[in-house]
């Protein structure tokens, strides 16, 4: 018995790509094989899925996709209160994958067939596992008076058993043949290998990207690596008042956080969380220690400023990341805080004029008016109804106004648009709303230079009212 790997993802992938695990087995010409992939929660005996799997024509190979499973493991940590750095924990989950066999045992006996009190004694080539009682079916070859379904009667620990089949019938005791289960019951082996401590992440990569990841892109241990985001690491425009984090990979290294604005001030915040992954506030409210210059970060006058993760004084332990800040009045302090494709809150500004709707939703049936009787006649009175109202809400919807931005923007704008998960900032709290816009215009320099946005969102939870 032999089991070899094929495929496997890297130890750190998105949950929604796929996540193929692959093996070939000597056994899998074996009657009845089967691969056996049992998944667990990492280091533990949860098993938290078994799946089945029947060898791939041609190549024979045991294959399974786990994104459908891990994808359902993971979701998202929002901390509007985070001001510096937070554990993300259920942004990713850890788990292992040990993998198996089954298959009908086929026992070959080359061995002469014996007499033993009169019936047959066979000696198979391997330790076998019958029973005294089992059914079996022989295959004898020449020895055609014992192929068939015997049942056994004795038993020699793991060495030789004894069947039902008279030894008067052999014609020859040398011929070769092989014994199964009748019942054609299978043999199981499981984990004969396994991938342990393998992690997904809330990340999905678009389809022509996940074939060129590598963990080592957002591992934040060298100057090229990347967050844990789709956002590009310049050419985005904020507003002083914006608010965007953003997941990084820093494998339970601490650090801290170093951002170097325009007027040559330099200021942190330390990086003490030593998980897996940690969410960093890049822009907003953060609460910072001055390494050189004054606070604030942002001042009347700042036209940008750059943040990167280091875990010592030099060098730097992530790309370096620019946002230039939009210093207009504006007039609202609107913004839309949205999932992005690899697990981050991106943000963008709605700063112009917006539109607020609302709509009344009622739900009504029309009953029998009861009426009186007065002066011997069936009579009612106007105030009766008969169409009533038993549910009524009120739903809010927005339309929203960006500002010009840039292409780098535009394109990041549409992740926006297909997020799953959106935060309406009104200027004073976050409300959860989702975004009615289904279609999208991917613009570039080359057809105009800047662009403007508009979005409708819907608030997600209902005003009820009294009925």
């Amino acid at each position: 018995m032999a089991m070899t790997l094929i495929a496997a993802p890297q130890d750190f992938t998105p949950a929604y790509n796929p996540c193929k695990f692959i093996y070939n087995s000597t056994n899998k010409n074996n009657e009845g094989f089967r691969y056996i992939f049992d998944v667990y929660e990492q280091g533990t005996a949860n098993k938290i899925a078994e799946y089945r799997v029947l060898p791939t024509f041609g190549t024979g190979y045991g294959e399974v996709d786990l994104s459908k499973l891990l994808g359902s493991k993971v979701s998202f940590d929002f901390f509007p209160a985070n001001y510096s750095e937070a554990d993300t924990p259920n942004t990713r989950y850890n788990y292992d994958v040990k993998i198996g066999e089954e298959y009908i045992v086929t026992y070959s006996y080359t061995a002469n067939l014996q007499d033993n009190a009169g019936n047959v004694k066979i000696t198979p080539t391997a330790a076998h596992t019958f029973n005294v009682g089992d059914q079996v079916v022989v295959d004898a070859g020449t020895n055609t008076l014992i192929t068939g379904l015997w049942t056994v009667i004795a038993v020699t620990g793991s060495t030789d058993f004894t069947i039902s089949a008279l030894w008067t019938n052999v014609t020859d005791a040398t011929e070769n043949g092989t014994v199964t289960y009748a019942d054609k019951r299978k043999t199981v082996t499981r984990d004969i290998e396994d991938e342990l401590n393998k992690w997904v992440f809330n990340g999905a990569l678009p389809w022509a990207l996940f074939n060129q990841y590598d963990l080592n892109q957002y591992l934040l241990d060298d100057d090229r690596a990347l967050f844990l985001t789709s956002c590009p690491t310049s050419g985005i425009t904020i507003t002083p008042t914006q608010n965007i984090w953003f997941n990084g990979f820093n494998n339970s290294v601490t650090g801290r956080m170093v951002f170097t604005n325009s007027n040559g001030d330099v200021l942190k915040y330390d990086v003490t969380n030593t998980e897996l992954t940690t969410q960093f506030m890049v822009a907003g409210n953060m609460a910072l220690d001055v390494l050189s210059g004054s606070l604030p970060l942002i001042k009347d006058d700042t036209t940008y400023y750059e943040f990167y993760f280091i875990d010592a004084s030099a060098p730097t332990d992530s790309e370096t990341y620019t946002f230039t800040i939009d210093q207009r009045c504006a007039i609202n302090d609107f913004h839309l805080t949205f999932l992005d494709r690899m697990g981050s809150w991106g943000s963008f500004a709605f700063q112009l004029r917006y539109t607020e709707n609302g709509t009344a939703v009622k739900q009504s049936f029309n009953k029998d008016v009861q009426g009186y009787v007065a002066d011997n006649q069936w009579t009612y009175d106007n105030i009766e109804a008969g169409l009533t109202t038993y549910s009524s809400t009120v739903e809010k919807t927005y339309t929203l106004n960006t500002n010009w931005m840039s292409e780098e923007m535009a394109v990041y704008f549409q992740e926006l648009i297909s997020s799953p998960s959106v935060y309406f900032w009104n200027g004073t709290e976050y409300l959860a709303c989702q975004v009615m816009d289904s279609t999208f215009e991917v613009e570039k320099k080359r057809n105009k230079n800047l662009f403007k946005k508009t979005v409708t969102i819907k608030l997600a939870n209902q005003d009820k009212v009294n009925i």
